[in-house]
């Protein structure tokens, strides 16, 4: 069966390269790290990373970070909607 990792952003918690107070300043020592972005399929079969403000209308949330196993089905429904380079 496929495994969707749902994609991720690279960045620093809480840095601020503006910001003069010294832990701002510590923080530009740190390398980036991965940080997941959930994927939502809607009840219109539709996906998006932004959350709905109506919670009814999700059907399914792949949560970022985690390594999800999904039917072949699923996988067809990801990669039309382009998130074919995030399965495996």
């Amino acid at each position: 069966m496929p495994t969707f990792v749902p994609p991720t952003d690279n960045f620093v918690r809480y840095a601020d390269p503006f910001e003069k107070s010294i832990e701002h300043r510590l923080f530009r020592f740190f390398v980036p790290t991965a940080r997941g972005r959930n994927v939502f399929k809607l009840n219109d079969g539709t996906f998006t990373e932004d959350q709905p403000g109506d919670s009814t209308t999700i059907a399914k949330v792949y949560h970022g970070g985690h390594s999800h196993t999904v039917t072949d089905a699923e996988a067809a429904d990801l990669t039309a909607a382009g998130y074919g380079d995030n399965l495996s």
